[in-house]
C-alpha cells in the first residue's frame, strides 16, 4: 500500500492526526492525490486556511483536478461570507 492509501485509511478510522502526518512526508509533497486528501480532511476539520493550501498545492500539481478547484471555490465562499445584517448599528 502507498503512503496516500494507508492515510485514508487512518482517516477513516479515525485517526487524522496519524493521516495528516503521513501526507506531511516529504516524498508525497509533488502528489496531487496526496495533497487533495489532506485537503479533504482540513476542510472536514474546517480548517479553512489549511485545507485551501493543500488544494492549492494539489492544483499547483495537477490544474486539470475539477474536484480541487471546487473546494478552493466552496472555501473562498465560506471565507468571503458577509451578513449584512450582523454589522448594522
Amino acid at each position: 500500500m502507498n503512503i496516500v492509501t494507508i492515510a485514508r485509511q487512518k482517516w477513516k478510522e479515525g485517526e487524522v492526526e496519524s493521516a495528516l502526518s503521513l501526507l506531511e512526508d516529504p516524498s508525497v509533497k509533488e502528489n496531487p492525490d496526496a495533497q487533495f486528501l489532506a485537503g479533504e480532511i482540513h476542510y472536514n476539520n474546517q480548517s479553512w486556511g489549511s485545507a485551501l493550501n493543500s488544494f492549492m498545492r494539489c492544483l499547483q500539481v495537477d490544474p486539470n483536478m475539477d474536484a480541487a478547484q471546487t473546494y478552493v471555490d466552496l472555501i473562498n465562499n465560506i471565507l468571503g461570507f458577509f451578513h449584512t445584517d450582523q454589522f448594522n448599528p
